[in-house]
Formats: C-alpha cells, structure tokens, sequence
C-alpha cells in the first residue's frame, strides 16, 4: 500500500482537524495537508472528501466572492464534524496501539530501527 492509500483512509479525520482549527476553502486544505508531507495526487483529490463531509453533516459551506468576482466555498466544522473528529481520533489512536503492540510482540523494537 502506498502513502497515498495510507493518506485516503485518514482524509476524513485530517481534514476535520484542519477545520477544527479555521474554516478553510479546498485549495488552502491541500496547502495545510502538503506542510504535513501528507500530499495527494492534485487537487481535485480533496473535494470528493469534501462533498463527503458536507453530505454526512459535518461541515457547513459558506460561499464567498473574492476581489476577482469568482466565487470561493469556504468549509467549516460544526457540532457533528467535531462529534465525528473525536471519535475518528480515538480509532486512530486505538489502531496505531494495536499495531505498536504487534510489533513490539513480534520483536520490532523501534519505529525508526531498519532491522528487527
């Protein structure tokens, strides 16, 4: 599996943790995940997340009209997305023990060891 399969199948709580932080618009989304060396194949990759959100109840849309008169969709967290970001971060957390603990249990001392 590559990073950026890695990446997908943790978008959602990303990107709700970006939100939780300041509404945000899709393009200004990719620029925070890149900072974090968590880059998707182009932009068009996060509005299918996204739409994902919006559709689940998560995030509330506000469009806004900048000086060139094109119109920008700003997302926004609400109750729900913060609901929903909670629970995502407890899986995460849960699933990253479960492996540690595998590893650890099957010799594997250190992250950062390149051998067992």
């Amino acid at each position: 599996m590559d990073k950026i399969s890695l990446i997908k199948g943790h978008l959602e709580m990303c990107v709700l943790a970006i939100l939780a932080k300041q509404k945000s618009y899709g393009y200004e989304l990719m620029k925070e995940l890149e900072t974090h060396n968590l880059e998707l194949k182009g932009i068009g990759s996060i509005y299918p997340i996204l739409t994902k959100l919006k559709t689940q109840g998560w995030v509330e849309t506000d469009r806004v009209f900048t000086e060139s008169g094109r119109a920008r969709v700003y997302y926004e967290i609400n109750e729900q997305g913060k609901e929903r970001l909670h629970k995502k971060i407890e899986e995460w957390l849960e699933l990253q023990n479960d492996i540690s603990s595998l590893l650890v249990e099957n010799g594997w001392k250190g992250v950062n060891e390149n051998e067992k």
